[in-house]
């Protein structure tokens, strides 16, 4: 696979591919990371950095360059829209992201070099992996159902279990998946 190739590309590709997938993850963490702190503080902000991930996992497969909209825009309305639904249901109110336009002219957008390709390529595969390594296949099935956009009660429907299952599966995924390490960009 090519490693000049757009989001729109990559998500097309996500769709087969672990390896495309892991490139969108890595471009797209420090977006998470900003969202997840801006919307948050404390010990909340590392649970929305998993929600937004679990947001731009569901937002790949749902992704269809034919409505004609870039998947950043998509993948940022998927991601703040999980975040927020979560403070809601946690009857914490999200506060709005400020200069967001200036946030992405400036910060989100690197260089783009072979390397820091490769190198973002590397960290979304090792991190799918290590996900991945850490949950049972039920809590796997789960994350799957979830990320597809599927309810918990949907999801608790289709694999023969409680909606009370499901809460404490992804409760036990949250927990596992804040042990796996996510590197920093060099160049903050």
């Amino acid at each position: 696979m090519s490693d000049w190739h757009s989001d729109e590309e990559l998500a097309v590709l996500a769709k087969d591919s672990m390896e495309a997938e892991g490139i969108l993850l890595s471009r797209y963490l420090r977006l998470i990371q900003y969202y997840a702190f801006h919307y948050a503080s404390g010990a909340d902000a590392d649970d929305l950095v998993q929600e937004g991930l679990i947001a731009l996992l569901y937002a790949i497969p749902q992704y269809s360059p034919e409505k004609g909209t870039k998947f950043s825009s998509f993948a940022q309305v998927c991601i703040q829209n999980r975040m927020k639904n979560v403070l809601l249901k946690n009857r914490k109110n999200p506060e709005p992201v400020e200069n967001l336009e200036e946030y992405q002219s400036a910060d989100f957008i690197d260089e783009v070099t072979p390397e820091s390709i490769f190198l973002e390529k590397e960290q979304g595969i090792l991190f799918r992996k290590q996900v991945m390594e850490l949950l049972s296949d039920k809590e796997w099935q789960v994350l799957e159902l979830i990320v597809e956009g599927a309810t918990y009660a949907e999801t608790a429907r289709k694999l023969g279990i409680s909606e009370k299952s499901v809460d404490n599966a992804m409760q036990r995924i949250r927990r596992k998946m804040r042990s796996v390490p996510r590197e920093e960009s060099s160049t903050e």
